[in-house]
């Protein structure tokens, strides 16, 4: 996904937090630094201030911009959405919150 768009980037990013956020109530630093920094990698953006500036963005336009992705892009973000389901947190809760996720950035499960 390093040759997606920035705003695309962003949203992946953002979608990674909501999977994170919704199910745990916030983002712990220390419980998931795996997954920000795997979710950091993947777009091929090393700053934390990216994560940041993705964490702006309006929900909804971030599920706009990741249904605008190729197949293939579309797929490699449910891959990462699904390894952060399991690195840490209430990952019974972060599917449930994934799977919804998907639905709204039409991303088939």
């Amino acid at each position: 996904m390093k040759q997606l768009d920035h705003i695309q980037k962003l949203a992946v990013l953002h979608c990674v937090f909501q999977t994170i956020a919704s199910a745990d109530g916030n983002v712990d630093e220390e419980r998931d630094f795996e997954a920000i920094s795997l979710a950091l990698e993947s777009v091929g953006l090393q700053s934390i201030h990216m994560w940041d500036a993705a964490l702006k963005l309006d929900p909804h336009d971030c599920f706009y911009h990741i249904s605008t992705m190729s197949t293939e892009n579309k797929e490699t973000f449910k891959n990462l959405i699904n390894s952060v389901i399991c690195m840490g947190g209430n990952e019974q809760l972060r599917r449930t919150c994934a799977d919804h996720l998907l639905v709204l950035c039409r991303v088939d499960k």
